[in-house]
């Protein structure tokens, strides 16, 4: 096992016996980079015209987010699944998987001050939009559906938002309502 994760993380397989004392260290070291690596997707910069729409942008912001991380899964369905069977078990894991959530709960804060979410909104404890995220990826993890495919950019766009809806204030349903998205990630605000 240590041969094979040993050039994922950039090691000969002789080196990897040299850095690691075991092979659950060598896996949480994996999913820790795997969260780093999906932190950096979920880091995308902001879309453009944010400044004329805080709200939306907001929105359109944590949307893409939701995204990124069904692309990710979608893109390493092996890391992926990695991740979340070691995020539990492990302190590494659980605080680099943290970041990940800080990042898409700043972008929530943004929308809380500018009216689109709802006071309150913890994006860690929003059970509905993380099955929506969840059930996208299992089916990407898993092969139980196709992904990446036009048809599956729309069923994943438009499942992250119905699992939005509980988070918005009636101002930001009307935002979203108003708002023509397209199916993958938005770089700027729709006109």
């Amino acid at each position: 096992m240590l041969r094979e994760i040993a050039p994922v993380i950039g090691v000969s397989a002789t080196a990897a016996y040299r850095h690691f004392t075991n092979r659950q260290q060598l896996v949480e070291e994996v999913s820790s980079r795997g969260f780093d690596a999906l932190g950096e997707c979920v880091s995308l910069p902001g879309v453009v015209g944010a400044d004329s729409a805080p709200g939306l942008a907001a929105y359109v912001d944590l949307r893409n987010a939701g995204i990124a991380v069904v692309q990710f899964a979608v893109a390493e369905p092996a890391w992926a699944r990695l991740m979340v069977e070691t995020v539990g078990g492990s302190p590494g894991v659980a605080l680099a998987a943290a970041e990940v959530l800080a990042v898409m709960q700043a972008i929530v804060d943004r929308g809380i001050a500018a009216g689109t979410f709802r006071p309150g909104t913890q994006v860690s404890d929003h059970q509905v939009l993380w099955a929506g995220i969840g059930g996208l990826c299992t089916h990407a993890m898993f092969g139980l559906a196709p992904m990446g495919s036009p048809d599956a950019d729309h069923a994943t766009a438009r499942t992250i938002d119905l699992c939005m809806t509980d988070m918005l204030t009636p101002e930001g349903l009307a935002l979203r309502e108003q708002a023509e998205l397209p199916d993958g990630i938005a770089t700027e605000l729709p006109g």
